[in-house]
């Protein structure tokens, strides 16, 4: 009778669900913002005792600094967790519009080198507005950043066949994997210092809305396309 297995935890790989993994995140990211939160009070406090004029730009640097580090583990934690979608209908082209000025927000330096193509009509679409566009921001994050000699970003709108069309379209030599397989898995990077949450959390986005998503190399043409897709309203 063969002997049993002996496990190694320090070895073995052991499986985790994604909901766990994610309660732990949130719950920790949550303590250490009120960590944060509670030296940036002290700060304040002693920001309006101390009356060294070298004291107080130092200390405002420093609650710059908590304020800072509080956001990103902010905006970590929000890429672990999906709300329900709360639809409004929007015409596509006023939503295509509002987030092409959420983009250059977010994404000042690098909004003007996007070349935008927009046919569209009197569609509309139901969406929530404020979830949608974090989560196609998450593509444009993620073309700027693996971008070749500054090519520009051109990004295709339309609609037809009851669905509006997103193409992104971008300069590549050449890619490191399967491109359709990008943002699959969380807790996956190429990215040096990433995490592997942008695109996850992105792809959970548009799966909410009932959209699709479609990305093909074309090593001929040197281009990398990601199509995104979403129903029009009333279809």
């Amino acid at each position: 009778m063969p002997k049993p297995r002996q496990t190694n935890p320090t070895t073995d790989a052991v499986t985790v669900p994604f909901p766990r993994v994610a309660g732990l995140v949130r719950q920790l990211t949550h303590d250490v913002r009120n960590g944060l939160n509670n030296i940036d009070l002290q700060a304040a406090y002693l920001q309006g005792i101390l009356t060294d004029a070298q004291a107080g730009p130092e200390i405002k640097r420093l609650r710059g600094m908590v304020t800072d580090t509080a956001k990103m583990l902010q905006a970590l934690s929000a890429r672990f967790w999906l709300a329900e979608p709360n639809f409004v209908t929007y015409g596509a082209a006023a939503f295509v519009e509002d987030f092409q000025m959420r983009l250059a927000r977010v994404l000042p330096d690098q909004a003007t080198e996007v070349q935008w193509t927009v046919k569209l009509g009197k569609e509309s679409i139901a969406a929530d507005l404020e979830m949608l566009s974090v989560g196609l921001i998450e593509f444009f994050k993620n073309a700027f950043h693996f971008r070749e000699d500054r090519h520009p970003i051109e990004v295709r709108v339309s609609a037809g066949k009851g669905r509006l069309m997103m193409e992104l379209i971008e300069n590549k030599s050449s890619i490191p994997s399967a491109p359709e397989t990008w943002g699959c898995e969380p807790l996956v990077s190429t990215r040096r210092g990433g995490i592997g949450m942008g695109l996850f959390h992105a792809r959970r986005v548009i799966a909410a809305h009932a959209g699709t998503l479609e990305a093909s190399f074309d090593p001929a043409e040197d281009r990398l396309t990601t199509r995104l897709s979403l129903p029009l309203a009333g279809h």
